[in-house]
């Protein structure tokens, strides 16, 4: 596989091919490699993948980003030869062992966009563990407590986020079909989220409903003028997506 480095424009790259492999952008740093970047700082390249027409933005979101901020239209990559689908493999591994640090949803995302691929799907556990830089243990979790569901509903929009299709043209039903997702163990918790990520400290009924509703108003404080009003609120999806199902 041929690779260079070269100075690209922002407006050539794609983002929005599912190459995104976190759960979400980390506000913060993009404002951190912004002011790097503004103060002259070189920070290394991103990575994407060239197949003739297209270049596939895989690793470096937030450098990504970072330039978008201070209006600069050129980003320094490393680029590889290969298709959409090179960029989504090697987008699932990025950060496992460099960079911003990936949180567990961010693993969890990695590993069900294999679990989820038609071919994908068909490697060996410790191919997929690998690809996903995790454990072969975790992905053989991963893939035991979802079972043969697989989710085709969360498609990328064409500026990168994600939207859940399940419920377009679908008619509310007051009865839900299947029951409430099991609560996990403390056990189960860190046994998935990894020992050095403490167990959720769980409300009791009443204080988890005055939390809701202290989150509920909170969001009723974001303004729908706000130009990161939406990215917000997927934001808050995700989470509740991952944590309750």
């Amino acid at each position: 596989m041929t690779t260079e480095t070269k100075t690209l424009k922002l407006d050539q790259i794609r983002i929005d091919g599912g190459t995104q492999p976190r759960v979400a952008i980390d506000e913060q740093v993009v404002a951190d490699y912004a002011d790097l970047y503004a103060g002259g700082e070189n920070l290394p390249p991103v990575t994407v993948f060239f197949d003739g027409t297209a270049y596939w933005l895989a690793d470096g979101f937030h450098r990504y980003w970072a330039n978008k901020r201070i209006d600069c239209e050129y980003v320094f990559a490393e680029v590889h030869e290969g298709t959409q689908r090179d960029a989504v493999l090697f987008s699932v591994g990025a950060n496992s062992s460099h960079g911003l640090r990936r949180t567990n949803p961010d693993k969890r995302k990695a590993v069900l966009t294999l679990l989820e691929d038609d071919k994908w799907s068909t490697w060996p556990q410790t191919q997929i563990a690998k690809a996903c830089g995790v454990t072969p243990e975790y992905v053989s979790r991963l893939k035991n407590r979802e079972g043969s569901t697989i989710d085709r509903s969360i498609v990328q929009t064409a500026d990168g986020r994600t939207m859940n299709t399940s419920n377009i043209g679908r008619r509310r039903d007051s009865s839900p079909s299947t029951p409430p997702r099991q609560i996990m163990t403390r056990e189960e918790y860190e046994a998935e989220a990894g020992a050095d990520t403490p167990a959720p400290k769980f409300q009791a009924p009443s204080k988890a409903i005055a939390k809701g509703q202290e989150a509920i108003n909170l969001l009723k404080s974001i303004l729908p003028s706000d130009p990161r009003c939406v990215e917000a609120m997927h934001m808050v999806r995700d989470w509740i997506i991952h944590n309750f199902g």
